[in-house]
């Protein structure tokens, strides 16, 4: 291999973990979470107002919550982030068995 084909596959690689790209996933993540989490205040907003039930809204709002919190404990390991979790986890499992119950 000559230097340019070394240069040109080393670009092409790097392509891949650009800081720049990564930035923009990233980016790209944070209002995608920050919509998704706004959705499910304003449909249980709404039910609220409506008199509709909001478990599964609610399922989905607490799931995100623990799988994001346990998830952080997963990587950081701080416990705050297990206690949190595991709240959430609760939270969840309850909107679960309501929607369940109230579906049934």
């Amino acid at each position: 291999m000559d230097k340019n084909e070394i240069l040109e596959k080393s670009r092409k690689e790097n392509q891949l973990h650009d800081e720049g790209v990564l930035n923009a996933r990233n980016k790209g993540r944070e209002w995608g979470v920050v919509g998704f989490l706004a959705l499910c205040v304003l449909v249980m907003l709404y039910n609220l107002i409506r008199g509709v039930d909001s478990s599964l809204p609610m399922v989905f709002f607490l799931g995100y919550l623990s799988c994001e919190s346990l998830g952080q404990y997963g990587a950081r390991k701080e416990k705050i982030f297990l206690f949190t979790g595991l709240i959430w986890l609760v939270g969840t499992l309850a909107s679960v068995a309501a929607y369940i119950l109230e579906t049934w």
